[in-house]
């Protein structure tokens, strides 16, 4: 699949990946200042944002589209930066063609298969939403005020949706395939990769986790499968930080990831 996808700077590539119905327009401010040291490219992963929509939605799939887009630029090797969802197809790809990436950053995300959580916040809201009944921007805001209280995911819900006009407004994802599919998201069993965790095989090139503080996406539990999957990982926290660590602590995000970049 061809993927829509930004692209800023010049040097060594670095790729980031987007998390669950995040897109790469989340990402625009903190790509450009690594465009300063770094040629960046930050996709729209498939059924989200501007990219294409398919049934298919698996680690593997998505893998298989980053791998074509990495070709197409004619990119041999790169750092990987992924966010969530996107952290666990950076692992993927680390893990199964270790050649490909130099270094890898996970933000807020470990190894590891997360209870099924089909009443994930951000989808459920979502599916709660007919857009079809909306005519008016003051009536959209006003039905994400009814979706979720959380200040956070009405914002990134408000990112999800296009407009056509002043009156017609339509999702950018894939929502049903998105759904359909979540327990493949919150798993982690692509490529045998925990076969290769019980064999203490894995990528051995450094490796940053980056944690936020009030979080509970990593934790103590998971650093044993950390440590056999990347034994050349080490992770760091940034306090008062939730899930969406980059978006509310960007500047301590950035400080994290370059002091392991440079």
């Amino acid at each position: 699949m061809k993927l829509y996808f930004r692209e800023y700077g010049q040097g060594q590539p670095l790729v980031i990946l987007h998390g669950l119905l995040g897109m790469s327009d989340h990402w625009i401010p903190l790509a450009k200042q690594f465009a300063e040291h770094f040629h960046v490219v930050v996709p729209d992963l498939r059924n989200h944002g501007q990219s294409p929509h398919a049934e298919d939605f698996s680690y593997k799939c998505m893998q298989s589209d980053i791998e074509e887009l990495l070709n197409d630029l004619q990119i041999k090797s790169c750092n990987i930066l992924g966010h969530s969802m996107g952290g666990k197809l950076a692992m993927s790809l680390a893990l199964s063609c270790p050649e490909m990436v130099d270094r890898l950053i996970v933000a807020d995300i470990s190894p590891v298969e997360y209870p099924n959580d089909e009443d994930n916040d951000m989808v459920q809201a979502m599916n709660r939403m007919n857009l079809s009944a909306v005519h008016s921007r003051e009536e959209l805001r006003h039905m994400i005020q009814l979706a979720t209280k959380d200040i956070m995911l009405q914002g990134l819900i408000l990112k999800n949706i296009s407009a056509h006009g002043t009156s017609e407004f339509l999702w950018k994802p894939d929502l049903e395939s998105i759904t359909k599919n979540l327990h493949e998201i919150y798993g982690f069993h692509s490529h045998g990769l925990q076969i290769r965790a019980s064999e203490k095989a894995g990528f051995n090139k450094e490796t940053l986790f980056i944690k936020g503080g009030s979080s509970h996406y990593i934790s103590e539990n998971h650093y044993p499968e950390i440590a056999a999957l990347f034994p050349q990982s080490k992770i760091v926290t940034i306090e008062n930080a939730g899930h969406w660590l980059h978006a509310e602590k960007p500047a301590e995000f950035y400080e994290a990831c370059m002091n392991f970049l440079l």
